[in-house]
């Protein structure tokens, strides 16, 4: 099999190169330099998908690596295809009411309620307060408007003893 000790398996291995075992390529910009003009987003961000210009997150299409609004990269991250037109012009419908001077803020489009502790879109894109969107995602269809109690009530909380 093997004539000598030196050709087994357990042979002496040879000096690896010095940047062993991955040979990295030198950096694109060293300490203190600015990286080139096309790798830097010239003026405000922009989102690719929607046009906003501002968002409590900026995020990137991975596949892409296109500049992504916060609600347009997780539309995209949770179902793996762009954020609809009507989603994002209902979103700009609310920019504008908001805009406007709306004393209420905003309103269900169901029970027109205008105090929710989460705001949703229902299958259509309207706005709809948790209460409305909850109920209609658990049984397919829109909560009555007799059950509704205006105060929002905080969960009842056990003792651990």
């Amino acid at each position: 099999m093997y004539n000598t000790p030196a050709e087994g398996p357990y042979a002496p291995q040879q000096p690896q190169h010095n940047n062993y075992p991955y040979a990295a390529a030198p950096p694109a910009t060293y300490p203190g330099q600015y990286a080139p003009s096309h790798e830097v987003p010239e003026g405000p961000k922009q989102c690719y998908n929607c046009g906003r210009t501002s968002t409590p997150l900026w995020r990137r299409d991975p596949s892409t690596q296109q500049v992504l609004c916060n609600a347009c990269g997780l539309y995209l991250q949770q179902r793996r295809e762009p954020r609809p037109q009507i989603l994002i012009d209902a979103d700009n419908d609310d920019d504008e009411s908001e805009s406007e001077g709306d004393p209420g803020g905003p309103e269900c489009s169901h029970c027109h309620t205008h105090q929710t502790s989460v705001w949703r879109r229902n299958k259509e894109g309207e706005q709809v307060c948790n209460a409305c969107g909850v109920y209609q995602r658990l049984r397919g269809k829109p909560r009555p408007l007799e059950l509704g109690g205006k105060k929002i009530k905080p969960r009842a909380r056990h003792s651990q003893t």
